[in-house]
């Protein structure tokens, strides 16, 4: 967040089936015209995942303007969980939808049934977990696990568009998204229905309606009905992987918000979740290239891994430039646009935290999706889940024995900082030795 021989999906199943994916990321320096390409593809991506995080983030600016401090710290909780759910479902069935061969028929059948397992799985534990936590009552309960189910509908169609590179046509969908998500919820307000559960069920209408649009943009190739067989096996193997560990930040975040929660106040959740609202588009832009990032690597499995190598580290050389300068913007402008943006004034250490984090993920995410694309999903997975039980440590200590609110993202960050650079020197650098060496030992046989 080592894929041992025997689990590896066959090499005929292990690369996306779009057919010639255009030449971008890797040919920055290939010349002016290959560079245009490569920047025009780049920032489609990142408006496609720009869009589909405008819609969160104008549910975030809602409920920080509409919301107590307190239903505002219930509100990330909540919805920290959905954004865990899309991340376990993206990572099982989305991922594997991008690499693996999602035109045989085994596979889209494997992926279609995951899928259903997965979301009945989900909308039945935010039914129970929101009911019998005491947070929500019967019906805000049944309100949220709907918003789970269309939440992780929703994001598995723009899984698929992407793995067609239809960016332009994930913009649209996401747009609409937004939009109706707006609409049912100023309604809700003009009728004078305010509160968290009027809020998710915004957020549900507007995840439907996506999901249902999306569905329709789709090639009709991408949208066959699958019958048997069923290769539950394959799917899993690769799957089961990339779910954890697309679950580890998103679990991390909300682990940290329940801490927060338990050792301070659900006012302290909120004052945190107030800052990161306000720090989010240096997070969105760095998952908006992380998210092209990876179709690209994807589509990508026959270049060698030291030019994949070299190629991300010039990736992440560029990101971290753009979190820096969208870190520096954000701090310049904090005192004036701070409480504009989320109704109270986020502390300043607080939101320079999350500034942080958002160069430590954009450090660490590309080498580890490099690593999942070469099949080392389950070693990137143990580093992730090590960072991540670093980042909780620190953050108990912070919250349980310094009672300091602020540190928790700087303890995200170091995690996440960390974890990344292990990626790339305990798993990437050893494999790209070990592809170097393998021409030479077989040229020496007779």
């Amino acid at each position: 967040m080592d894929r041992v021989p025997q689990t590896e999906p066959a090499a005929s199943q292990s690369r996306t089936s779009t057919a010639s994916p255009p030449a971008v990321v890797g040919s920055f320096t290939s010349g002016t015209g290959r560079l245009s390409r490569g920047l025009a593809a780049v920032s489609s991506a990142a408006g496609a995942q720009a869009t589909q995080s405008a819609a969160g983030f104008a549910v975030a600016l809602l409920a920080a303007h509409t919301l107590g401090i307190e239903a505002l710290g219930l509100f990330s909780i909540l919805y920290g969980a959905l954004i865990l759910a899309a991340g376990i479902t993206s990572g099982f069935v989305g991922d594997s939808l991008l690499v693996l061969d999602r035109h045989a028929a085994e596979i889209r059948a494997g992926l279609a049934a995951w899928f259903a397992v997965l979301a009945t799985v989900i909308a039945v534990v935010a039914f129970i977990t929101g009911w019998l936590g005491g947070a929500l009552s019967v019906g805000g309960a049944l309100v949220f696990a709907a918003a789970a189910a269309a939440y992780i509908a929703e994001d598995l169609i723009r899984r698929n568009l992407m793995a067609v590179l239809a960016f332009h046509r994930i913009m649209w969908m996401d747009l609409l998204v937004l939009a109706v998500t707006l609409v049912v919820a100023l309604g809700f307000l003009t009728a004078g229905y305010r509160g968290l559960v009027f809020i998710l069920g915004a957020v549900t209408v507007g995840q439907l309606t996506g999901m249902l649009v999306g569905w329709y943009l789709l090639p009709r190739s991408e949208r066959r009905r699958v019958h048997r067989p069923i290769a539950w096996g394959t799917v899993a193997h690769y799957g089961i992987w990339r779910a954890a560990l697309q679950a580890l930040r998103p679990g991390q975040l909300t682990g940290a918000r329940l801490l927060v929660t338990g050792a301070l106040t659900l006012a302290a959740a909120g004052a945190l979740e107030a800052a990161r609202i306000y720090a989010a588009p240096a997070m969105l832009m760095v998952s908006g290239v992380c998210s092209y990032l990876f179709a690209s690597l994807a589509a990508r499995q026959e270049q060698s891994l030291a030019t994949a190598l070299a190629f991300t580290d010039r990736a992440v050389r560029y990101l971290l430039l753009a979190a820096v300068v969208c870190g520096v913007l954000g701090m310049v402008l904090l005192p004036v646009a701070g409480e504009l943006i989320t109704g109270r004034q986020p502390e300043a250490l607080t939101v320079l935290g999350w500034l942080g984090y958002a160069m430590a993920v954009a450090v660490a995410t590309p080498y580890g999706l490099l690593a999942a694309v070469r099949h080392r999903a389950r070693a990137v997975f143990l580093i992730r889940a090590l960072d991540s039980i670093l980042s909780l440590g620190l953050v108990a200590v912070a919250a349980f024995v310094l009672r300091e609110v602020s540190l928790v993202p700087w303890a995200a960050a170091l995690g996440a900082l960390v974890g990344g650079l292990c990626i790339r020197g305990l798993i990437l650098m050893p494999l790209m030795r070990a592809e170097a060496t393998t021409p030479a030992m077989a040229g020496d046989r007779p």
